[in-house]
């Protein structure tokens, strides 16, 4: 198989990157945390990167999962670790943005205290019906909501998540009295919207493929710029008339602030080899996920430019922090 052009040459400056990273650890092991439980998005991406990592590099990556307070456990681990380069952390932005806007304990800033290395794959969002909604697309949703305001509800994988927020802001645009149903977590959403106790799901468009092939869920609605190869006949939001619902959500590879910054051209030069890779990139797509166009660049200023969308997208919709 032939290489992209330029792979041979990113993947001889990781090896000797990783020799130089190594030497700086005992032991040599670089750690990248995940803020939620083994099996889950943010720990399958993370794990598909450091096998990658390794086989670019032959770096010695250990995965660690540090489960809990919407990631603030692996958050926290990671401003508490040395500031050398050899800890890192895999977390959706969304996450890493909300969870100072939603917990009050959580005390630090997204883009002051931590240092976006890069983006890891990209993804959006999106809205389906189960059995006890009627109607095929978001117009009969919005018409059945409206005369079934007792039953119009919408289940999230909890309180303060990007889907509750955007859940809220649809009910706003399209005039219907949307319940918010949270769960701790996104699988007992699913299974109660396939239940039939809840009329609606908002999850991950990756999340809903199966479930819209198999016939068991309707999809009527993607967040992302362009409709999901894997969802053809799913409109955008902006196709359905809401482009205040766009969003897409990123996985990114972050360091605690106060690494060096030749620690972090360092990194960004070894992501930028695994992202170029065949198996990486093909095993991203395989999980349903988009390989990000600028996965290095501009970093902070997507993540003050989302700040302030989510932000505002939590305010409209009303919540207000916990402890």
């Amino acid at each position: 198989m032939k290489r992209p052009r330029g792979l041979g040459k990113l993947i001889a400056v990781a090896l000797a990157l990783a020799a130089g990273l190594a030497q700086a650890q005992p032991g040599g092991a670089i750690r990248l945390l995940v803020g939620f439980p083994a099996g889950g998005a943010p720990d399958a991406v993370a794990r598909v990167f450091a096998e990658h990592l390794r086989l670019a590099s032959g770096a010695n990556v250990v995965v660690e999962n540090r489960a809990g307070a919407t990631g603030k456990l692996a958050i926290d681990a990671v401003l508490a670790a040395p500031a050398g380069g050899l800890t890192l952390m895999v977390m959706p932005s969304s996450s890493l943005l909300l969870t100072p806007m939603v917990l009050k304990s959580a005390n630090y800033d997204a883009v002051r205290d931590f240092s976006a290395v890069s983006a890891l794959a990209e993804y959006g969002f999106g809205m389906a019906l189960g059995p006890a909604a009627q109607g095929a697309t978001l117009a009969d949703f919005s018409a059945w909501a409206k005369s079934h305001p007792d039953k119009a509800n919408y289940a999230t994988p909890g309180l303060g998540t990007p889907q509750h927020f955007l859940g809220a802001e649809l009910a706003r645009q399209i005039g219907a009295p949307l319940t918010h149903v949270p769960y701790r977590g996104g699988g007992n959403a699913v299974t109660d919207v396939l239940g039939g106790q809840v009329a609606a799901l908002i999850t991950t468009e990756q999340l809903l493929v199966p479930y819209q092939a198999q016939g068991k869920l309707r999809a009527v609605l993607v967040t992302s710029p362009q409709r999901n190869a894997k969802l053809p006949g799913v409109p955008t939001a902006r196709e359905s008339g809401l482009p205040q619902l766009e969003a897409v959500d990123w996985f990114g590879l972050f360091a605690r602030a106060g690494t060096p910054a030749e620690r972090l051209a360092e990194w960004q030069t070894r992501a930028d080899a695994v992202l170029a890779s065949p198996g990486y990139r093909k095993a991203i797509a395989d999980m349903g996920y988009a390989l990000p166009a600028q996965p290095t660049a501009g970093l902070e200023r997507r993540l003050e430019r989302e700040r302030g969308i989510w932000s505002e997208r939590m305010r409209v919709s009303g919540f207000k922090a916990t402890e």
